[in-house]
């Protein structure tokens, strides 16, 4: 038993799960499969967070290349960013990053430099325009990340930055960088998106006129035209950049989308997967409403629970809500997210405006004490009144643009008359199937969790079946965390959603969800996960504790023979239901991109894939065939240390 199947702790308390009996009945087993579990084992993995900005997923790679499974997790403004080393026993330990800048949006490990161990980028804010800066880049020396920013020519190129992606563009062997950024605020000069070339270890910007003013801020790289050189999907809006060479790209965006189609928006997420077993990826993009789309006009009522939930623009103006209330109100969570230094949002009371604090903790308020509707309302706050007859008004005012966005909550509430049509924040994902030279809307056929303001899609076979499932991360409520959604692959086009509550921690609390990735972390087989809630939560891992799974193959993907290492590389296998396409890279992405070299595959009741080839990105080839299933099978050059462990 190899080293990364021998996680015995806090993981594994099962074998590896029998192939099925050949005279069970398929849709037997698919009934028996359907009933996905996970069980949350964050605090017996050694995992540790704090409630707080969680940033567009975590970075799953092996660091050190000692055939561990590694994790960066990033945190956003208040928490510095998090590197865990993976062990032996399946636990993670804290590890020591330097004390950059906290204003972290998406990371990337590769090997930059060649020598076998992998590096980091991390895409840093621009302070909202006031202090642009270029990604920086950490060198892993031995256990120790160095910052190396400035020595390999990286200076001199700030934007606000939003993710980061390792990329060989030129196909030269070497990786190089692209960075996408948030739109350029008034006084911000220079490019916004920006290439840099690797010469060896160190960076040459690369001017691209095209390139450089697209708006996004999240991006996937994949291979959607089949010619072995990577693509870009970016978004929101989308675009799609086909590789040209040499830093060039097409812009294939309403040639492969039509018209209508490529004026899509709202993707906050995308994953790509062979999900029809037709040897190409297709594209799953998640769709919702972000914190600034949010903050217009949103309301969120309970009336089980009485309770009001609502966000607005922090922009200049007024606005109110009416509610009805039997008895006394208790006002509470009143939060501002500030642009104007120093800004303070009080509470006014009744016809005569008293002055109360802002509601930040309970305040209970009975009808006597906000008796009236005050007739000026022109300083910044919140205007509380009683209208009588169980009636109530809740007004904000600000004289200009103070905040990105203003939040109240009221309970004790039984009915809610907006002055306005709150916005629905559900928004319908996108499946496109591709079609050769073109992607083709099979959304029809999505459940109704694919529309729950998504803002993560991770891509894997958790049941292992042989087809690619979506997990769905979802937002939820202003103020409530719902559960998450599977999306289980049923073949033919056909996806059975699933609420999963055992891979959602804390539904109904003030958290939200995010993203997160898909990894066999104890070698057992089935598809675990590391989920990341939004302002309020933490980091989760969850196993994938399924009674009755297919069975799988693992593909641990090195080097070629010419020493290029892993990423980017395409994983093929001949499976049950026709063949299934896979890249060393992420599950899914928004912000960062993860370099997983273990690629998973289900393969059913199937007890061997017919073949196995996996293709590198400097065109070497390696196949196998017959290879029996349930086992991690390496495949090209592993550093010793590694190769050991399978």
């Amino acid at each position: 038993m190899n080293g990364r199947d021998t996680m015995l702790g806090w993981l594994i308390m099962a074998s590896v799960a029998a192939a099925p009996s050949p005279q069970a009945s398929e849709r037997a087993e698919q009934a028996e499969r359907s009933q996905i579990r996970f069980e949350e084992v964050t605090a017996a993995s050694g995992l540790r967070s704090t409630p707080g900005w969680k940033y567009g997923g975590p970075v799953i790679a092996d660091l050190d290349r000692d055939g561990h499974v590694d994790l960066l997790l990033g945190n956003h403004d208040e928490d510095p960013l998090q590197l865990f080393w993976g062990t032996a026993d399946g636990r993670f330990v804290a590890g020591e990053l330097p004390d950059i800048y906290r204003d972290i949006h998406g990371m990337a490990p590769g090997d930059y430099d060649g020598d076998g161990d992998l590096d980091l980028l991390v895409a840093v804010g621009g302070g909202n325009g006031k202090q642009p800066r270029p990604p920086i880049l950490l060198r892993l020396e031995g256990r120790r990340y160095a910052d190396v920013t400035a020595q390999a020519g990286l200076t001199g190129y700030g934007a606000r930055g939003r993710s980061v992606r390792w990329v060989d563009l030129d196909a030269d062997g070497d990786l190089d960088i692209v960075a996408i950024n948030a739109r350029q605020l008034p006084g911000e000069t220079g490019p916004r998106n920006l290439l840099f070339e690797n010469l060896g270890g160190r960076f040459r910007y690369r001017a691209n006129g095209q390139f450089e003013p697209i708006e996004a801020e999240r991006a996937l790289v994949t291979d959607f035209n089949g010619d072995h050189r990577p693509d870009l999907v970016l978004f929101t809006p989308l675009t799609l950049l086909e590789n040209a060479g040499n830093f060039r790209f097409r812009d294939v965006t309403r040639a492969r989308l039509g018209e209508a189609m490529a004026q899509i928006s709202y993707v906050t997420a995308a994953a790509e997967a062979d999900y029809d077993n037709d040897g190409d990826f297709d594209l799953y993009l998640a769709r919702g409403k972000v914190y600034y789309e949010i903050a217009d006009n949103a309301v969120d009522f309970d009336p089980a629970s009485g309770r009001l939930d609502l966000r607005d623009s922090g922009n200049k103006g007024s606005d109110g809500i009416e509610f009805t209330a039997a008895g006394p109100v208790v006002l509470r969570d009143f939060w501002h997210w500030r642009r104007t230094q120093g800004l303070v949002l009080p509470l006014f009371l009744g016809a005569k405006g008293v002055q109360v604090e802002t509601p930040v903790e309970p305040l209970t308020i009975a009808a006597e004490q906000a008796r009236g509707r005050a007739t000026e309302r022109n300083r910044d706050g919140w205007y509380l009144a009683h209208l009588g007859n169980d009636r109530w008004r809740l007004d904000w005012h600000l004289s200009g643009d103070h905040a990105w966005d203003i939040r109240a909550s009221v309970t004790g509430v039984s009915s809610i008359k907006p002055d306005w049509k709150p916005q629905d924040m559900g928004v319908a994902d996108l499946l496109l199937r591709n079609d050769g030279d073109r992607f083709t809307d099979a959304s029809a056929r999505l459940p109704d969790a694919a529309a729950r303001n998504n803002w993560g899609v991770v891509a894997g076979d958790f049941d292992n079946d042989g087809r690619s499932d979506f997990f769905l991360h979802h937002f939820g409520g202003l103020r409530r965390r719902v559960a998450d959604s599977i999306l289980l692959n049923q073949g033919k086009g056909g996806f059975a959603g699933m609420d999963m509550p055992s891979a959602t921690a804390g539904i109904g609390g003030n958290s939200h969800g995010d993203m997160g990735a898909a990894h066999d972390f104890n070698g057992d087989g089935k598809l675990d996960l590391l989920n990341g809630d939004d302002d309020l939560g933490g980091w989760h891992l969850y196993r994938n504790v399924t009674a009755s799974t297919g069975n799988w193959l693992v593909v641990r993907v090195g080097a070629s023979s010419k020493g290029t290492d892993g990423a980017g590389a395409i994983v093929r296998i001949a499976g049950p239901h026709g063949e299934q396409l896979r890249h060393v890279g992420s599950s899914g992405e928004v912000h960062s991109q993860s370099m997983n070299e273990w690629v998973h595959f289900g393969l059913g009741s199937s007890a061997r894939a017919a073949s196995v080839e996996v293709i590198w990105r400097d065109g070497t080839r390696e196949r196998r065939t017959n290879v029996a299933a349930n086992r991690i099978m390496p495949v090209g050059r592993l550093p010793a240390a590694a190769r050991s462990r399978d």
